[in-house]
């Protein structure tokens, strides 16, 4: 898995007309983000979660194929990322006994409840705690938003919704200034959830939106930088292992020597629970 560097995106849900998803693509790079997460969706509450109840073996599907986006791969970095919907913990066994899931770089729990959103915090096994923008809302703690924070989850505000209709956009603002109210909004990602190339806003005009979601000015651009790099290493860090170690290397050649050579190494080290 490659470390993420520059802007990051780290929901735009997969469609099947792929030229949409390749000019979606296409467009943040020319925006200059430096990696992207393709997200596909797993819905267990209410008639899905009936569905499932009797099928035996893996619920979840295997990632999507995303050949037609290779010739990309060099101009950014290409993740999968599942979005989990669901209302009760029992989600938790069917997650356990996956190997499907495991193919996934990223995992996100989106809560319908608050039994679920309990849960999400405490013991959901992903990196990502998203929310339905539509969604009625939800009893929070600071009690339980600390405990997502502790184990270096990440919460995460979309603001395509917020730009295409007015009624999402104050759901979202309630939903974002309660993350303030409740942890001083940190640990939060911004990404796009864009379903058309239209809806993708360039990383310093998501910088402003993020003023008015009540971040900070560091916390706007940290939400699509340094806190999505953070979202990767945990993420290695739950599938690997419970310590991730990323080594950058920096090469100096003296200019008198060709054959002699210096190597600085910086080492970040991640512990995930």
């Amino acid at each position: 898995m490659p470390c993420v560097g520059g802007f990051s995106d780290f929901c735009v849900p997969y469609t099947t007309n792929h030229n949409e998803l390749l000019e979606i693509v296409e467009t943040l790079i020319n925006f200059g983000y430096k990696s992207v997460a393709i997200e596909q969706q797993f819905d267990h509450t209410g008639s899905e979660k009936n569905k499932f109840s009797k099928r035996t073996g893996d619920i979840f599907d295997a990632p999507v194929k995303l050949d037609f986006l290779d010739h990309l791969r060099g101009k950014i970095d290409i993740y999968s990322r599942l979005t989990i919907i669901y209302s009760d913990s029992a989600i938790s066994h069917h997650m356990g006994t996956s190997s499907n899931i495991k193919k996934y770089d990223l995992i996100a729990g989106l809560p319908t409840t608050e039994a679920s959103l309990q849960h999400c915090c405490q013991t959901f096994n992903g990196d990502i705690i998203s929310f339905r923008v539509d969604e009625k809302y939800i009893k929070f703690s600071r009690k339980f938003y600390k405990l997502a924070v502790q184990r270096n989850m990440f919460f995460e505000i979309q603001y395509s919704p917020a730009i295409l209709d007015r009624s999402d956009r104050r759901c979202i603002i309630r939903k974002a200034h309660g993350f303030y109210s409740l942890g001083k909004s940190r640990n939060i990602i911004i990404s796009s959830g864009a379903t058309n190339a239209f809806h993708i806003r360039g990383p310093y005009d998501v910088a402003n939106l993020g003023l008015i979601f009540g971040l900070s000015e560091e916390q706007s651009k940290n939400a699509m930088r340094s806190n999505c790099r953070s979202t990767i290493l945990r993420a290695a860090g739950r599938r690997n292992g419970c310590t991730v170690v990323v080594v950058n290397k920096e090469i100096n050649e003296d200019s008198e020597s060709q054959s002699e050579e210096s190597e600085t190494e910086e080492m970040n080290i991640v512990e995930t629970p």
